[in-house]
């Protein structure tokens, strides 16, 4: 994983305190973070069962 989930959470919650005045820019970083998310997901999801 590129971030652990304590820092896409962590993200999150910075991106949230965004004022009305950088909504879009807020926007746009969101959609990143969004994007890392999906892609940490994929490849955890890919990895082989340790099982």
């Amino acid at each position: 994983m590129r971030l652990s989930w304590s820092q896409h959470l962590a993200a999150a919650r910075t991106i949230e305190l965004a004022g009305d005045d950088q909504c879009g820019i807020a926007l746009a970083l969101m959609g990143m973070a969004c994007l890392l998310l999906l892609q940490d997901l994929s490849e955890t999801a890919e990895r082989p069962d340790p099982a």
